[in-house]
């Protein structure tokens, strides 16, 4: 039976930044991927847990690709549909699932973008308009109380 590690030896950590960089250049590839060996890792998992094959493997050259293929795989799999009933349903999903994403995204972005410029906005003609009212409210109360008082004292 295997034993959980709890430490990591010395050489271990001095090798984790060149981990870090081999899976995070393979994380982050574009590079087009070995399909069919995917496929074979993916069966041998399946097999190595027992668990039945997967009726169909697809191999998709992206990941939009491998949601629209799944989606109308699994419609084609599960019932004797029309290829009309397909796209309606594969699009109704997509367009559900695709929208959701967008719109979070958009909400994201847009709403820190609309709120900074707004805050921004807003902000510096409110704080111009109240600077102004207080300031002339202010100057007309001054100007009235020491002007009072000077013509007081002139006419004393």
């Amino acid at each position: 039976m295997p034993t959980n590690i709890t430490n990591l030896t010395q050489e271990q950590v001095a090798r984790m930044p060149e981990w870090r960089g081999k899976w995070l250049k393979i994380g982050l590839s574009t590079e087009p991927g070995d399909l069919e060996a995917g496929a074979q890792a993916m069966r041998n998992m399946y097999a190595s847990a027992k668990l039945k094959q997967p009726r169909v493997v697809l191999r998709m050259s992206s990941p939009y690709g491998a949601i629209i293929g799944g989606l109308m795989a699994e419609a084609l799999l599960s019932a004797k549909v029309s290829g009309a009933q397909v796209r309606d349903q594969v699009w109704a999903q997509v367009w559900a699932q695709v929208g959701a994403q967008v719109r979070a995204q958009v909400r994201a972005q847009v709403g820190d973008q609309v709120g900074d410029q707004v805050r921004d906005q807003v902000g510096d003609q409110v704080g111009d308009q109240v600077g102004d009212q207080v300031r002339d409210q202010v100057w007309a109360q001054v100007w009235a109380q020491v002007g009072a008082q000077v013509r007081a004292q002139v006419r004393a």
